[in-house]
């Protein structure tokens, strides 16, 4: 899976990459490792998501819940983007809604 976003709050856009996607990142992205998966961001999402790991390891799969853990799978990504970091702007090969 490939995420392209905009967040506003830090005022930078950002790229995750997961799965197979991940082997094409440029080299300048930092890898995030947990739970045995790892994906590849640009250096401030990557930052963004350690922390949410290792301080509010949870996120709401919807706006109105449920919460869960939060975990490096393509689903849970994708909620914590869109309903944590916000500015999501393409996918290309997530998970189907």
């Amino acid at each position: 899976m490939v995420v392209t976003g905009y967040d506003d709050r830090h005022g930078c856009g950002y790229v995750l990459r997961t799965g197979a996607d991940a082997a094409g990142a440029p080299p300048q992205s930092t890898e995030v490792s947990h739970g045995g998966r790892t994906v590849r961001a640009t250096p401030e999402l990557g930052a963004l998501l350690r922390d949410a790991l290792a301080n509010q390891p949870v996120v709401l799969l919807s706006w109105s819940g449920p919460e869960v853990p939060l975990t490096l799978d393509d689903s849970t990504l994708l909620a914590w983007l869109r309903h944590t970091v916000g500015g999501v702007l393409t996918v290309s090969g997530g998970p189907a809604r």
